[in-house]
């Protein structure tokens, strides 16, 4: 359902996630997908392999019509100019069979097509092991589309930013009409997107942060996105969205609804909600998702047969509590009252503080030994797993 992010860069996540609480005046600005360069395409392989984060914003991004290309090829023309009525007559009957031929497939494409209230209930996620970044989209039973992007390079900081860098987008559009592909794919590309933010770059003086106001990483360069079902073979699937979404596959069918990029080789998963759920109520199901993933950490933890695999198995307990605690404040920040949000960044961030001094405290004890690791990583969990219930309190009763 979700990935698990590195621990280090997880906490970076999760303090620059404390202060996106973004106080500019939204403008609605119409924006056509564009089709990434080559700038986007290295900062794409940067995210995934882990480096730095070299994004840069762009003021002008050219329009990249998403329209498919009208008409079909000419048919040759005959080489002699001498044609006879029996030419024409069957001319004429070949374009009356063509044109029932492209009635019957398109009430067959009608009847094929994907109802988009089926995935309704489904949150897409695109993230990576590899960085502090994630993409969380919504898609509507009408097509449409919302979501928030947001990837964290708090080392980049400045005159007025000490803060670091968050480059950042919240993003809404509308998909085309799906067509189907085989019996678990269905096609369609992005009709509109529009970011209210505009693309560019501002220095928040209040929370001394530089935002990168940029696009919303996974649906960047978009032409024909895939759509596959929860029963497709994950044998039959591209390589490169395997490769996305791997640790969330359980057996050799996908089992969640799978979004693909493949201009861009970039892959979502998904995970399911009701939305229907209030906040408090979504947040719980994550929180409980995350109580069984842990426990079974846990088993392994006891089984562990010598001290490195101990360190190893305790660092991965606190990195799903991590990630859940990432993925609850996303869900806070994208559905509770921005002044809510507000004061509970400044509490998040003092959090942070404490936190971080918790566990080097723990740490101190052992002096380097080779208990540190599992000592400093339990009580990493042990603290981030509090302050998950902690926020799903504020949550019941923002």
């Amino acid at each position: 359902m979700r990935k698990i992010l590195l621990a280090v860069a997880g906490a970076f996540l999760l303090g620059s996630l404390a202060g996106c609480g973004n106080t500019y005046e939204r403008i609605e600005v119409p924006y056509e997908q564009t089709e990434a360069g080559e700038q986007k395409q290295a900062g794409a392989d940067e995210r995934q392999s882990g480096e730095e984060d070299t994004l840069t914003s762009s003021e002008d991004i050219p329009a990249d019509s998403l329209a498919p290309q009208e008409g079909a090829q000419s048919d040759s023309l005959p080489s002699s100019a001498d044609t006879s009525a029996g030419d024409s007559a069957g001319q004429a009957a070949a374009d009356s069979n063509a044109s029932a031929g492209a009635d019957s497939q398109s009430a067959s494409a009608d009847t094929d097509s994907f109802p988009f209230a089926d995935v309704a209930g489904w949150e897409f996620y695109f993230s990576s092991g590899a960085g502090a970044w994630y993409t969380a989209m919504d898609i509507h039973a009408d097509g449409t589309f919302d979501g928030h992007y947001q990837d964290a390079d708090m080392g980049d900081t400045g005159d007025g930013y000490p803060n670091g860098t968050l480059y950042y987008c919240d993003f809404s559009g509308k998909f085309t009409e799906p067509e189907k592909v085989n019996e678990t794919t269905y096609v369609f590309q992005i009709e509109s997107i529009k970011y209210p933010y505009g693309i560019g770059e501002e220095i928040n003086t209040e929370e001394q942060m530089h935002y990168i106001y940029t696009e919303a990483y996974g649906l960047d360069g978009a032409k024909d996105l895939y759509l596959y079902l929860p029963e497709s073979r994950v044998a039959d699937l591209p390589e490169d969205y395997v490769n996305w979404v791997h640790w969330d596959i359980k057996g050799d069918t996908l089992g969640f609804y799978g979004l693909y990029n493949e201009a861009m080789g970039e892959g979502f998963s998904s995970y399911l909600y009701q939305e229907y759920m209030s906040v408090y109520d979504r947040i719980a199901a994550e929180i409980a998702a995350t109580e069984e993933q842990a426990a079974a950490l846990d088993a392994e933890l006891q089984k562990a047969a010598n001290q490195a695999d101990m360190n190893e198995i305790s660092g991965r307990i606190y990195q799903v509590w991590d990630d859940t605690l990432n993925e609850i404040w996303g869900i806070m920040k994208t559905n509770l009252n921005p002044e809510f949000m507000d004061q509970l960044t400044i509490e998040e961030r003092a959090w942070i503080t404490e936190k971080e001094a918790a566990i080097k405290e723990a740490g101190a004890e052992y002096g380097g030994g080779t208990m540190q690791s599992m000592v400093m990583n339990a009580k990493a969990a042990e603290l981030t797993r509090e302050r998950a219930y902690k926020l799903a309190e504020y949550a019941k009763f923002d």
